[in-house]
């Protein structure tokens, strides 16, 4: 089989990943799309299609969806604990230039939109960079090597493989797709693209990475080149297992898992298509139309205005205004809300009217108790995924802790009432509280940020000469 064989997974779920994608871009998406998501009227000309198109439009309930709770994630920022000497990797995850939370915003992204994205963590080639030197750390240095991630989409791990080895499952094959930009030798300015694929494998326990290169006549691809075979080393010693981690919704195993907003995105086309018949109708029915009868000529051009006279020879003649009466429209204008109470029963929250009355914050957490909960899962498994990340790039580093990474699952936005704090420093004074939960209950609460810790906050005000209340200060 060559190369760029393809998972049966990855076709039984390609079409989802292309939906959701474009629901997620939007308008202009889904409108290059055309009758894929907007199906041709009967009897419709090219001409009447496009128009019929492009007066529909498309309210982008999903996009606003994924960029919502993305932002309720990352509200507040990630926990890294035992990260000692990944402080350079955290500020440049990729070698790119991308940081840790922009990371792992882009991971999340990729979740809530198709479920599914991958992260490759690898190393430089050293001998090639080196020029055939023997590389040392002081070398290593000296040239920039360090441990990155790369991130791949769904679309672009076609292929993988899984294997038993000593009673625990593991990955024994990844094959990834990559676009290479080269420039043209004899035109700096022409730029193409070619398509490569990047083989991961563990054979007889040795991690081994391969990159293979099609060639084409311009129509199909009628070879492959193997441009590139290397055998990572950590520490002197190959690795024993494939550094790539998979990322869902429910875990990082190989399994492909439905889109988490896939019947958002259903219910958001099926919106798009009662506008589009909408503006259709509205845009043949919305005015009215002249109507003369009982007059011989129909050669005669009569103008519409306060400022023109129409004159009839017979006095049997009559002018009136045709206009549309029917329920048609109406019945579409209902479905459209229909569905818009379901994309917010689906999670777009911000398509349902806003209450003139206020509603108690334990009555709001209540209500998005539901929806906040999966977010919290999907939140909890990139959580498990980073840390895995950053661990092997610890160890990459020459440090063998375990990193461990938490993602806020603390979503609404409700700061602590003034009756809990007064309860809360009623506590402290009376010796049932510390003064260090006190302050960590402030930071839970949104009462004070929690950029400083206790010790900093506490020599803060030592320093402006506030007494802090003591245990039996209130007897």
């Amino acid at each position: 089989m060559p190369v760029n064989t393809l998972h049966p997974d990855y076709e039984a779920h390609s079409a989802d990943w292309c939906l959701m994608r474009d629901v997620v871009v939007g308008q202009k998406a889904i409108q290059k799309a055309g009758t894929r998501y907007l199906p041709r009227l009967a009897d419709q000309s090219d001409e009447e299609y496009e128009a019929y198109k492009k007066r529909a439009t498309f309210f982008n309930a999903t996009g606003r969806v994924v960029d919502a709770l993305t932002g309720m994630v990352f509200r507040k920022d990630a926990v890294i604990e035992k990260a000692e000497g990944l402080t350079v990797v955290l500020e440049d995850m990729t070698l790119t230039g991308t940081p840790f939370r922009q990371f792992a915003e882009n991971i999340v992204e990729q979740v809530m939109a198709v479920n599914r994205v991958g992260v490759l963590v690898d190393y430089p080639d050293a001998k090639q960079a080196a020029a055939d030197r023997v590389v040392t750390v002081e070398v290593a240095e000296k040239l920039g090597l360090r441990v990155y991630a790369s991130l791949y989409h769904a679309e672009d791990i076609i292929n993988w493989r899984t294997t038993r080895v000593g009673g625990k499952t593991v990955l024994s094959l990844v094959v990834l797709r990559e676009c290479v930009h080269e420039v043209d030798p004899a035109d700096e300015f022409n730029v193409t693209t070619r398509i490569q694929y990047r083989v991961l494998e563990l054979l007889n326990g040795r991690y081994q990475q391969s990159v293979w290169q099609e060639n084409s006549n311009g129509h199909r691809v009628t070879s492959w080149t193997l441009i590139m075979q290397v055998t990572p080393i950590r520490g002197g010693k190959p690795l024993d297992y494939i550094p790539f981690e998979f990322f869902s919704s429910e875990g990082g195993d190989t399994t492909v898992r439905d889109p988490v907003l896939y019947d958002l995105a259903v219910v958001n086309l099926a919106h798009y298509r009662n506008t589009a018949d909408m503006e259709h109708g509205l845009h043949f029915t919305g005015l009215p139309t002249a109507v003369i009868s009982g007059v011989d000529s129909v050669d005669d051009t009569y103008r519409i205005g306060s400022a023109t006279a129409w004159v009839f020879k017979d006095p049997t003649a009559k002018a009136a205004y045709l206009e549309f009466t029917g329920a048609g429209l109406g019945q579409l204008s209902t479905a459209i809300k229909d569905k818009e109470s379901q994309m917010a029963a689906l999670g777009a929250r911000m398509l349902a009217p806003e209450k003139a009355d206020a509603e108690a914050a334990d009555t709001l957490s209540q209500k998005r108790q539901g929806e906040t909960s999966t977010l919290a899962a999907l939140a909890n498994s990139v959580s498990r995924g980073l840390s895995r990340v950053l661990t092997i790039m610890a160890e990459w580093q020459g440090t063998q802790t375990a990193v461990i990474v938490k993602l806020n699952t603390d979503f609404l936005a409700v700061s602590m009432p003034p009756q809990q704090i007064t309860a809360l420093l009623q506590s402290v004074m009376t010796g049932n509280l510390s003064p260090q939960s006190f302050y960590e209950a402030l930071v839970k609460g949104e009462v004070v940020s929690g950029a400083r810790t206790y010790e900093q906050e506490k020599a803060l005000i030592d320093e402006a000469g506030v007494t802090a209340p003591q245990p039996g200060d209130d007897k």
